[in-house]
């Protein structure tokens, strides 16, 4: 196989430490496998002393499965993640078995308890128990101490008394995180010397791919384990760390290089030629990634010379979301009649809960998508089921004839906004309007408030889906309840009007309830038929839908890359300089994504809100 200079350096690099920092399309897999292949074929080291670590299960077998269809055969060569050999090293000493290992639903149902004991009610808020799980792998993963830790989602105070009493539930159970094997890993090797030593001398060659991903504990380990031979090899692009919700730090790369640039043999590559796309494409993303400060300087050329000069990146600006969504949705029609195969085709967003309106403009023109995050169901959030609440009990003919749904849907609903109904009412076996005057016959402002709910419910009940939305949030006063709750909780306010706001835009292309319903049903069935299941059915599966981090590693002939307005790419949550650049490297993994055709998608209005172009747009020079 033919390498270029870069990629040659790199294969054939030998012992000592190398830094290689690959360009998006660089070729960084070829690089890793072949490298071994000349370590076992041309220096003569046995394949048992070679070790890979990558981050996904999924990496470490298709460069396990590369590296075989190269050598011929299976060689001995370990391939795997970091927690599997950090996993591997605690069974040899400590005896774990699978068992130990708390699973993820667990994981999950712990973290919902943990919140709900700190005052934190999720309501089947799943991006929140996401986020705090996140949160908690990022404070382990960088040995902070929770004192200081600063959640997105909560106080100090609230934050570390879910930090505790999820690690209280993990004790209790006997259980121990992934997090907790780096932990276990550092506090091992601290009491027992001789265990290091030894597993020192297990490994001679580790390389790592994706190091930008790298987390302080996992850089300090690993470091520890090299320092026999200092034969450390790893190879990422700074300009593509984009998972510091999870601990990474692509700082690590220059701590790599003052750790090790004085070594004996050390070298730094660059890989800089892109393969992946067009030379219009590679320069506009280059542009872009140059406003990033803190970074390695790279001359990043395209490799594909004898693509005509034809212009493959477009940018469309449009007034309202839906004429977005029908514009991605007609291009992607035409593609595909021009021959595009589904599979090369993706649209991506900076988070999950954008492609809503696609996503039904897709459905209507039969154009198969599959959605490779768990995109959350708009229509299941427990503020879209307030809504609902309120507008199904007022549908509700015979109160009295169902007694049952009445309840629960007044449960939902009963302090939404405050009427001062206490636990000891709510938990009666029964209850209509007259139950509830009578609980309350001394307490007049109580009254009062119950009498203008079943005011408000008559109302809603004559009104369209559209009208009967404002006049909960309004007149009712569900945006006051939902502004006193983000406040108190210190929960993204924003992020909870968009999403009534969403629900609110749905409701205006329906005449009657009736039509929203089927709607409603129609759209997650949809969602539930094409969540993207990784099997290998996956180039069958349709049009891919997908976020920026879930893009990372992949390629597509033609790239939509929508709703990009300043808080949503760069995220509103994205304040201070670093999380800036954050934001500039996940949108560059996303334009970077492109073979062939990019197109930058924008509206203006947004559910009746203006916004601002994305700055990104600008600094790609468009």
């Amino acid at each position: 196989m033919r390498f270029n200079e870069e990629q040659n350096l790199a294969v054939t690099h030998t012992d000592g430490p190398c830094m290689v920092l690959a360009g998006p399309g660089s070729g960084k897999t070829t690089v890793i496998v072949n490298r071994i292949r000349f370590l076992t074929g041309e220096c003569g080291v046995s394949p048992e002393k070679i070790l890979v670590i990558t981050f996904t299960r999924t990496a470490a077998r298709e460069m396990q499965e590369r590296y075989r269809i190269l050598a011929g055969g299976e060689q001995g060569v370990s391939f795997g993640t970091f927690h599997a050999l950090f996993y591997k090293i605690l069974r040899w000493a400590y005896h774990y078995d699978m068992s130990a290992i708390l699973a993820e639903d667990e994981r999950n149902r712990f973290i919902k308890l943990a919140a709900e004991k700190a005052g934190i009610e999720s309501y089947g808020d799943n991006n929140l128990i996401f986020t705090l799980s996140n949160e908690i792998s990022c404070l382990k993963n960088s040995g902070a101490d929770p004192d200081g830790f600063n959640s997105s989602v909560t106080d100090r105070k609230t934050f570390r008394i879910i930090y505790e009493e999820f690690e209280r539930m993990l004790r209790s159970e006997m259980k121990i995180d992934f997090d907790d094997m780096l932990l276990l890993c550092s506090r091992l090797f601290d009491e027992k010397p001789e265990v290091l030593e030894f597993w020192r001398g297990i490994y001679e060659y580790v390389l790592i791919d994706e190091f930008q991903d790298i987390c302080p504990l996992q850089y300090r380990l690993t470091k520890r384990l090299c320092a026999l031979h200092n034969n450390i090899f790893v190879v990422g692009d700074d300009d593509q760390s984009i998972y510091s919700f999870r601990g990474a730090d692509p700082g690590m790369l220059f701590e790599f290089e003052k750790d090790f640039g004085k070594c004996p043999g050390y070298e730094k590559i660059i890989l800089g030629v892109n393969y992946r796309c067009s030379p219009e494409i590679s320069e506009h993303s280059i542009k872009l990634i140059s406003h990033n400060k803190k970074r390695y300087r790279k001359n990043i050329r395209s490799g594909r010379t004898s693509v005509p000069r034809t212009s493959t990146v477009l940018f469309r600006e449009f007034g309202e979301i839906k004429n977005e969504s029908e514009y991605i949705a007609v291009m992607i029609e035409e593609l595909l009649k021009k021959g595009i195969d589904q599979s090369e085709i993706a649209v991506l967003y900076r988070v999950n809960t954008q492609p809503g309106a696609l996503i039904s403009r897709l459905k209507e023109k039969n154009i198969r998508f599959c959605l490779r995050d768990n995109v959350p169901n708009i229509y299941e959030h427990w503020i879209a089921l307030n809504i609902f609440a309120y507008i199904e009990m007022a549908l509700i003919e015979r109160p009295q004839e169902d007694r049952v749904r009445w309840r629960e849907l007044f449960l939902q609903i009963a302090n939404r906004p405050s009427r001062y109904i206490t636990r000891d009412v709510m938990r009666k076996r029964e209850l209509d309007f007259d139950i509830l005057m009578a609980s309350y016959k001394d307490r007049q402002y109580v009254r009062d408030r119950i009498e203008k709910l079943k005011y408000d419910l008559y109302i809603i009940k004559k009104l369209d889906p559209k009208a009967a939305v404002k006049y909960i949030r309004r007149a009712v006063g569900y945006d006051d309840f939902l502004d006193k709750y983000a406040n108190e909780r210190n929960l993204d306010r924003e992020g909870l009007f968009e999403i009534l706001d969403e629900i609110e835009a749905s409701s205006a292309e329906f005449a009657t309830y009736a039509d929203w319903k089927k709607h409603i049903a129609d759209y997650t069935e949809a969602l539930k038929a094409r969540r993207f299941e990784r099997q290998e059915k996956e180039k069958e599966a349709g049009v891919s839908l997908l976020t920026y981090h879930s893009a990372k590693g992949l390629e597509f002939d033609t790239v939509f890359v929508m709703d990009l307005c300043e808080g949503g790419s760069p995220h509103r949550q994205a304040v201070s300089k670093e999380e800036i650049e954050e934001e500039r490297r996940m949108f560059y993994v996303a334009v970077t994504r492109a073979k062939n055709r990019l197109f930058l998608t924008f509206s203006s209005d947004r559910r009746g809100k203006k916004q601002l172009r994305s700055r990104f747009i600008k600094e790609l020079g468009l």
